[in-house]
């Protein structure tokens, strides 16, 4: 049960810290579950992330990876529900008196003043995710083709993903 506890607690608090999304907050949690709990290894944390990726809903949901893999079916409805029921009532509450709030003097400047801190936080987690899944050669080019496909907008993310994905998996294969 205690076991059941830390991985609530972990994605209680780590829910809270998605400022500018959950890619923000994918250094901390990476941290947490493979460095501080050893729940996943830094190769599950970055595939786990990567399906969930690819899944219909929230971009998050490698929590319940994490959470399964931890404690099985209860810990991944523990991890799920503690990252996304405190955000999600959070976003409600806001949601609902920002339209009153917007027209304070106060609000510009703190829309303002929370926009580099989500991108700072966004930076931290693609540098996190790159740390671990660029490994050779093959990653490193892989990566800089999609990168240059995507800006160039020569072809729809999921595409690119999907074509990266099938690339790999047969180069690995």
């Amino acid at each position: 049960m205690s076991g059941l506890l830390t991985l609530a607690w972990t994605f209680l608090w780590l829910s809270v810290l998605c400022v500018g999304g959950g890619l923000g907050v994918v250094p901390e949690m990476e941290r947490q579950v493979v460095s501080l709990h050893a729940w996943v290894t830094a190769r599950q944390f970055l595939d786990g992330y990567t399906l969930s990726q690819l899944t219909p809903g929230p971009n998050m949901l490698v929590v319940v990876f994490v959470g399964y893999a931890a404690h099985g079916i209860p810990g991944g409805l523990v991890a799920a529900s503690a990252m996304f029921l405190p955000a999600s009532l959070l976003a409600g509450v806001v949601a609902a008196g920002w339209q009153r709030w917007r027209t304070h003097p106060w609000a510009v400047p703190l829309e303002r003043a929370l926009a580099p801190i989500g991108v700072g936080l966004m930076g931290a987690g693609v540098y996190t995710l790159a740390r671990s899944g660029l490994q050779d050669t093959l990653s490193v080019a892989l990566a800089a083709s999609a990168a240059v496909v995507l800006l160039a907008k020569w072809a729809p993310p999921v595409a690119v993903v999907l074509a990266a994905g099938v690339i790999g998996w047969l180069v690995a294969s």
